[in-house]
């Protein structure tokens, strides 16, 4: 959602008690993976997961290691959903493909416009979103506007539980 400012990433506001019955049977919070997966089934959802603030390097520019661990990240979790029977369209996982073969530096990683414009598409067909508990999902203007969208157009947001023992 382009009118939403980068600064505003309300998840505070949005998981009160008042917030939450306000989204009641939309918005599914700290839930574990097997119990949103019996609720998924048989569903396109749309996988929500950090990426840009998460791929800067030290020197400010952006890392093809980080890129490449957290396109891992959302890979496993895609992975774990299918193994759930969950049929989840990741595109962190294959934008981290699209810029690490990209020729002369096309798609830029970073490159905010282009990427929300990718993703709308992807985002317009899922019935759900689902948010893994990747480092960096609370502060991700991305994961943030992918969420409230959901919620917008009254389709479920799942913010799964940290079920695998650290290893995220």
């Amino acid at each position: 959602m382009k009118d939403l400012p980068d600064d505003l990433l309300g998840w505070d506001i949005l998981l009160e008690p008042t917030m939450r019955r306000k989204w009641d049977g939309l918005l599914y919070v700290d839930v574990p993976l097997a119990d949103a997966a019996r609720r998924l089934r048989g569903r396109l959802v749309y996988l929500a997961t950090p990426y840009s603030r998460q791929v800067i390097g030290n020197d400010g520019h952006w890392c093809p290691v980080r890129s490449t661990e957290f396109g891992i990240r959302a890979a496993m979790w895609a992975c774990r959903l299918a193994g759930e029977g969950v049929t989840a369209v990741s595109p962190i996982v294959q934008a981290v493909e699209m810029v690490h073969c990209g020729a002369a530096g096309e798609p830029d990683p970073l490159d905010a416009e282009f990427w929300e414009k990718w993703c709308r598409p992807l985002l317009a067909k899922a019935d759900a979103v689902v948010v893994p508990p990747i480092r960096g999902w609370q502060v991700s203007v991305g994961v943030w506007r992918e969420a409230i969208e959901a919620l917008a157009t009254s389709r479920q947001v799942w913010l799964l539980k940290d079920d695998m023992g650290g290893r995220k």
